[in-house]
């Protein structure tokens, strides 16, 4: 399944229009007079329930208006994203979504009960790490060991992930790829942690978020890393990309609104998030949790989006990751 090209490319003139218009306009049609509704598609407590609030308050500090963080998870995203797309386009309906929802699930299923097109993209706010783990009784300790025992066993190792077509599947799915091995994949419902732990599964990748806790802790070993360099919390930790050049496999967080949200609330929503992730407390806050803050334009979002979802795709097909 393709993505559709220029699946953005109606919004971007109406998008355009808005920054020329300015906040004033959005400001003087009273946007925001009431509460806005944050959808997230992760349970309560989670790496994006956390950062969703994190942006809702800042944004309501902004505008004295609450941010109501609406978490409604499942279906790989699914779930949340149709309740966004068929809400009512008038700012007050948000969707804080990471990269299953736009990058992978047109891949993964043929029928969706949403579209790109029923959004518009208002800022990349972050980009997530993820950190390849195994058990730290493990007699792995790089990502070359890995490589090697996996090319020596082949078939014979696994890997846990959240679910088939999930961020953890996928990324691991690319790696393996580049490395020119195969493991067996194990995807799990709930928590694999206590699993890859106790060294009843191999390997996983895990977000920094809940990953580098239990490297700290010394219950884990931390192998590499996806994105493109090293991360600060963990700087001992090679990045994959220096095994495997160009290997980038981060996922990322970002705000969405429905189609047909008026073009100056978009520009609005899209300079309060930029002034959001560009404040000192905030990128203090990703530091804490070893996020790297992004805070991109509206059009730079739908570039990336694009791209990402390509780079996804072609892993999704490559290895016939598919759920119906």
């Amino acid at each position: 399944m393709k993505t559709p090209r220029g699946a953005w490319s109606r919004r971007q003139a109406l998008v355009g229009l808005g920054a020329l218009l300015g906040l004033d306009l959005a400001v003087a049609q009273g946007y925001p007079a009431r509460p806005v509704r944050l959808v997230v598609p992760a349970p309560s407590g989670t790496s994006p329930d956390v950062m969703a609030r994190a942006w809702g308050d800042a944004f309501s500090r902004a505008t004295s208006q609450p941010v109501l963080v609406d978490n409604k998870p499942g279906a790989s995203t699914m779930i949340a994203a149709q309740a966004v797309a068929g809400a009512p386009a008038d700012g007050y309906n948000l969707l804080y979504t990471f990269n299953n929802t736009f990058s992978i699930n047109p891949w993964v299923f043929k029928k969706m009960p949403y579209k790109a097109d029923d959004f518009a993209p208002v800022s990349r706010l972050l980009s997530v790490p993820y950190v390849l783990l195994v058990s730290s009784e493990s007699r792995i300790r790089s990502l070359q060991d890995l490589v090697a025992e996996a090319r020596s066993h082949p078939g014979t190792m696994n890997y846990a992930s959240a679910g088939i077509g999930s961020g953890f599947h996928v990324v691991m799915a690319r790696l393996l790829n580049a490395a020119g091995v195969r493991m067996t994949h194990v995807p799990y419902k709930d928590y694999f942690l206590t699993d890859l732990m106790a060294q009843r599964i191999d390997v996983a990748f895990d977000a920094s978020t809940s990953a580098i806790p239990q490297v700290r802790a010394g219950k884990l070993r931390a192998l590499a890393v996806s994105s493109a360099r090293r991360i600060d919390a963990l700087p001992e930790v090679p990045a994959i990309t220096e095994t495997y050049p160009g290997f980038v496999g981060d996922s990322w967080h970002g705000l969405f609104a429905p189609r047909g949200t008026p073009a100056a609330v978009l520009a609005a929503l899209e300079a309060q998030s930029q002034r959001i992730v560009a404040a000192p407390e905030f990128q203090a806050r990703l530091r804490e949790v070893s996020l790297t803050p992004v805070g991109s334009s509206a059009e730079q979002f739908r570039q990336f989006l694009a791209a990402d979802a390509q780079a996804w795709g072609k892993v999704v097909r490559d290895n016939d990751i598919r759920l119906d």
